[in-house]
């Protein structure tokens, strides 16, 4: 009952809820935002103006970790910023029925290889329609997800600046299906991202989870691939 009077409000965009786009626009309040989403450490600490602006407005938590204020600003905010996605992905592509088995249970592999297809083919000239560019490749997935699943499950987002990473959580039915997503900067970029990934399992109580890394420029060993080429994998047992 409580994540449908959540869908509700979001859905409604009450004026409280829709005065959010305003405030995401600020340059004071973008950095924060951005630095939340990407989960990466920023160039600021908490007695910086624009902490404290985000904090005035109610937009984050007022301690430590920073993040957004409720599950209702992360849900509106991340909408907000992927909703030209949503709007514009092909409906073909978008047919939920295509990515359940035979008994109604959802297909993870099968939608996650769609999307690295898709993202392979079309992310860049996809990720600069998105205002906030640095964290278009998880909105970018946040999205495809949303549009997929929309009316049939539900995700839950956890983001906090300076993890390193974004946690998801995509409920079908009575499946839960744990997803860790992070940049690929390093060559300690994919074991981090299993341990940050195992113990996620652990919270959610799941013995299967996927960690998507998500990579910037073109690799040298794959001149056919374009840049940003995105890749995932599905990580078995417990830590």
């Amino acid at each position: 009952m409580v994540d449908i009077a959540k869908g509700r409000l979001i859905e409604q965009r009450q004026t409280h809820l829709d005065s959010l786009t305003d405030k995401i626009n600020d340059p004071r309040v973008r950095p924060i935002v951005l630095s939340i989403i990407n989960g990466e450490a920023p160039d600021f600490d908490d007695y910086n103006d624009a902490v404290r602006y985000c904090r005035d407005l109610g937009i984050i938590t007022s301690g430590n970790p920073v993040q957004f204020a409720n599950p209702i600003y992360r849900e509106i905010i991340t909408r907000i910023l992927n909703s030209s996605f949503s709007d514009g992905i092909n409906q073909d592509l978008a047919q939920t029925s295509w990515y359940l088995h035979p008994g109604g249970a959802l297909d993870m592999d099968k939608l996650l290889n769609a999307f690295v297809e898709f993202y392979r083919r079309h992310s860049e000239s996809w990720l600069e329609r998105f205002q906030y560019k640095e964290a278009g490749h998880q909105l970018l997935l946040m999205a495809f997800l949303q549009r997929i699943l929309n009316g049939g499950g539900r995700i839950e987002r956890e983001m906090a600046i300076g993890n390193g990473r974004t946690d998801l959580a995509v409920f079908w039915q009575d499946q839960v299906f744990p997803i860790e997503l992070k940049m690929h900067h390093d060559r300690w970029s994919q074991p981090d991202g299993l341990q940050q990934l195992a113990r996620y399992m652990d919270k959610l109580g799941q013995k299967q989870g996927y960690l998507i890394l998500f990579e910037k420029k073109r690799r040298k060993s794959c001149p056919g691939r374009r840049a940003s080429a995105g890749k995932y994998t599905r990580w078995m047992g417990k830590r």
